[in-house]
C-alpha cells in the first residue's frame, strides 16, 4: 500500500461516513472509489425438483416412462443387477429428479425397501445404476393410541404408515383378531424405536414393549434376541404371542356377516345356514392362509366360486370363497400366513368380501370365537434374559395395565 492510501480501517469508516451522508441528504458518494471486499462462498448445489409417479394396481414401468419420453426398457436393463422394475408396487415410491429450470432428468429412483433406494442415471452411453442405503437416524420413542372406530384408522391419524401399523398387528394376531374383536376405547402402547432421514417419512424400527388393553383384557408383549439373533416376542409369563393359527386370514378388514345358523341368504331369500364368517375388503387384498396345511381343493366350487380349502392339524379344515384369484394348487402344502388367493365377488356374492368356514372333526365351527391351540413356553433356561427386557422396556409403555 502506498503511502497515504487510506487503510482498510480508514476505507471503511470513510465509506460508513459518506452514506450516512448520503442518507441526511448530504453530498452524494463520490465514485471512483474501491468496493469493500467480498466474502468468498462455495457455490451452492442446483436445486432438484422431485415429480413422484403414480403408481396403481397394474401399472407398468413403460406406460409411466413413455410420457416423459424416457426409454423403458433400456432403464430397466440398466436396473436389472439390483431390482427388476418391472415389478413396481402402489406402495413403493417411484420418481423422477430434474434439475430446477431444466428439463435434462437426473435420475430415476425407486423404494426397493424401506432401508434401500434403486437410483438410475443417464449417462454419455446410457444408463448406470446403484443402490443407496437409506441414512436412518434411530431415536427411542414411546406412542399410545386411543382406538374408537378401528386400528387401522387410529394409526393413520396418529401419523404411522401402513407398514407400521401391519408390525404391529403382527404381534398379536395369533390372539387377536383386529376386525372383530377391538372394543371402542380400547388403547395401546408401545417403547420402541422412531427412524427418521432426510427426504423420507419417519417410520418405526424396533419394537421393545407392546401393551394392548381392549376391553378389560390386557395383552403384553416383549421382544426377546436369541443367541443367534433371532427376534421373537413373549408375554412377560414366558408363553409366546405365536400360536398354531391366526386369528384371522385378513390383517384389516371388516367383518360383515358373522357365524349365524338361522341366516337369512341376501340372494336366495330363504333361511340358509351361514356357517362362516364375511369379511368385507377391496378386490385383491391379501388372503391368507391361518395355519400351516395341505391344499385339498383349489378352484371353482358352484356358489362359493373360486375356492381354496385347508386341511390342518389336530382335526382342523378352512376354507375361503369368492376369491377373485387362486395362488395354490391342489395338494401343495402351505405355510401360516402363506398368500393363497385374493379376494373377489365370483359364485354368489352381492361384492367383493371374504367368506370365510372352519371345522374341527368335521363339524362347523365359529371360527372367530372357538379357542386355538397355543405354543410352547419359553424355555426354562431363557427366562432370566426375559425377566430383564420385561423390567427395562414394560414401565416405558405409555398405557399402563388396569389396577
Amino acid at each position: 500500500m502506498s503511502r497515504g492510501s487510506p487503510s482498510g480501517g480508514h476505507l471503511a469508516r470513510l465509506l460508513a461516513a459518506l452514506l450516512g451522508l448520503a442518507a441526511c441528504g448530504g453530498p452524494a458518494l463520490p465514485t471512483g472509489l474501491p468496493s469493500p471486499p467480498v466474502p468468498e462462498r462455495p457455490d451452492l448445489p442446483p436445486d432438484e425438483l422431485v415429480v413422484p409417479l403414480k403408481v396403481v394396481p397394474g401399472s407398468s414401468l413403460g406406460a409411466l416412462l413413455q410420457p416423459l419420453g424416457l426409454p423403458a426398457h433400456e432403464v430397466r436393463e440398466a436396473a436389472l443387477a439390483h431390482h427388476d422394475l418391472a415389478t413396481i408396487r402402489p406402495d413403493h415410491e417411484l420418481s423422477v429428479r430434474y434439475r430446477d429450470g431444466a428439463e435434462a432428468l437426473v435420475a430415476l429412483q425407486y423404494e426397493v425397501d424401506a432401508d434401500r433406494i434403486l437410483v438410475v442415471e443417464p449417462v454419455a452411453d446410457g444408463w448406470e445404476a446403484h443402490v443407496d442405503e437409506v441414512a436412518w437416524v434411530r431415536e427411542e420413542v414411546a406412542l399410545e393410541l386411543t382406538i374408537t372406530g378401528s386400528l387401522w384408522e387410529a394409526g393413520l391419524a396418529a401419523g404411522l404408515s401402513p407398514a407400521d401399523l401391519a408390525a404391529i398387528a403382527r404381534i398379536f394376531e395369533y390372539e387377536i383378531d383386529f376386525n372383530t374383536e377391538l372394543r371402542a376405547g380400547a388403547r395401546l402402547g408401545l417403547v420402541g424405536e422412531r427412524m427418521q432421514a432426510e427426504g423420507r417419512r419417519a417410520r418405526l424400527g424396533t419394537l421393545y414393549a407392546v401393551r394392548f388393553v381392549n376391553g378389560g383384557k390386557v395383552h403384553e408383549a416383549v421382544r426377546l434376541v436369541d443367541d443367534d439373533g433371532r427376534e421373537a416376542f413373549y408375554h412377560p409369563d414366558g408363553t409366546s404371542v405365536v400360536r398354531a393359527f391366526l386369528r384371522s386370514p385378513l390383517e384389516f378388514s371388516r367383518v360383515t356377516s358373522g357365524f349365524n345358523p338361522r341366516r337369512f341368504h341376501p340372494i336366495l331369500k330363504v333361511r340358509r345356514p351361514h356357517n362362516g364368517t364375511d369379511f368385507g375388503a377391496p378386490s385383491g387384498t391379501p388372503v391368507r392362509a391361518v395355519a400351516d396345511a395341505v391344499v385339498t381343493f383349489a378352484g371353482r366350487n358352484g356358489g362359493h366360486g373360486n375356492f381354496v380349502k385347508l386341511q390342518h392339524t389336530g382335526g382342523v379344515e378352512t376354507s375361503y370363497s369368492h376369491l377373485s384369484t387362486v395362488s395354490v394348487r391342489r395338494g401343495q402344502r402351505v405355510s401360516v400366513g402363506a398368500l393363497i388367493g385374493r379376494v373377489g365377488s365370483t359364485g354368489l356374492a352381492t361384492g367383493p368380501h371374504l367368506h370365510y368356514q372352519m371345522w374341527r372333526n368335521g363339524r362347523f365351527v365359529d371360527a372367530m370365537s372357538v379357542k386355538l391351540p397355543g405354543a410352547p413356553p419359553l424355555e426354562r433356561a431363557s427366562m432370566p434374559a426375559l425377566r430383564a427386557e420385561v423390567d427395562r422396556w414394560m414401565p416405558k409403555v405409555p398405557v399402563p395395565a388396569p389396577e
